[in-house]
């Protein structure tokens, strides 16, 4: 994992309006703003969310598919989130030029 403990290492500037739509449980989703990304994961803002640090979810951002994931931290209204596999640099660019 690449960052822990409510610090995302290695952030990157991200586009304004960045959403994620996270997939979780019984294939609930929620569309979440996308705070902080790195190659390795993300952190939104999860006020409404219900999730408990170990679950796995399935993350997905602009122009691709569900990714998997797994929550990571929950720190009052975030959450950090790691990707089971890295973004693929030019991807990770895309989303944050």
């Amino acid at each position: 994992m690449l960052f822990g403990g409510g610090n995302m290492a290695g952030g990157a500037k991200i586009k304004s309006g960045l959403t994620a739509i996270v997939r979780y449980r019984t294939r609930s989703k929620m569309e979440m703003p996308v705070l902080d990304i790195n190659i390795g994961g993300c952190m939104v803002d999860a006020r409404s969310w219900t999730v408990k640090p170990d679950e796995r979810i399935s993350v997905k951002l602009p122009g691709l598919g569900f990714i998997p994931a797994s929550v990571v931290w929950i720190e009052g209204q975030r959450a950090g989130i790691a990707f089971e596999e890295a973004l693929y640099s030019p991807v990770f660019e895309h989303l944050t030029e």
